[in-house]
């Protein structure tokens, strides 16, 4: 019988779910942020700031989650909670959205070059694609090439998440 608390494959799981639950958070705070100030600023400044919105919302569920709930074989002499502890965690987060990005830039890049792509695809709207071309939206080159970068732009922050927190923050026991 495989313990649920020091399973690796458990943990992977509960980490996933934090995941989606963090990334669903960011998205929803970062798209609300759009909506109060999408009139108020310039296109950059509403990016920049609905961004860093929905990072500190899905930043703040991540660690909760992490803390409370995915991370169940934590050795004891690790705190947690302390403010040391929550400022790696940001720092860490941090570096895995900036590596997503470079991952998603790095894809353009690559895509744009390759297809003579005049069009970038780190700025399509989705929604956009959806009014343009209605069902179509999903046999466009830009909207695949979109969702390749976005995959590969996701699984680069998640790697990096899952061992940052399991070999740094949130290390098991020594006798594990």
């Amino acid at each position: 019988m495989t313990n649920k608390k020091t399973s690796r494959k458990w943990e992977l799981i509960r980490f996933l779910i934090c995941g989606v639950a963090a990334a669903l958070t960011d998205y929803i705070f970062s798209q609300l942020a759009v909506l109060l100030i999408h009139n108020a600023l310039p296109q950059i400044w509403v990016t920049i700031i609905s961004t860093a919105i929905g990072f500190i919302f899905g930043v703040i569920v991540n660690y909760l989650i992490s803390t409370f709930w995915v991370y169940q074989n934590v050795d004891k002499d690790i705190k947690t909670k302390s403010k040391l502890f929550i400022t790696w965690f940001v720092i860490l987060s941090l570096a895995a959205m900036l590596l997503s990005i470079g991952a998603m830039l790095l894809c353009n890049l690559v895509i744009t070059s390759i297809w003579g792509m005049k069009n970038s695809i780190v700025n399509i709207s989705v929604m956009e694609l959806m009014k343009e071309n209605g069902i179509k939206f999903l046999t466009t080159f830009i909207f695949w090439a979109y969702f390749f970068s976005f995959c590969i732009k996701t699984i680069v922050g998640l790697v990096f998440n899952y061992f940052t927190r399991k070999y740094i923050l949130y290390k098991e026991p020594k006798n594990s």
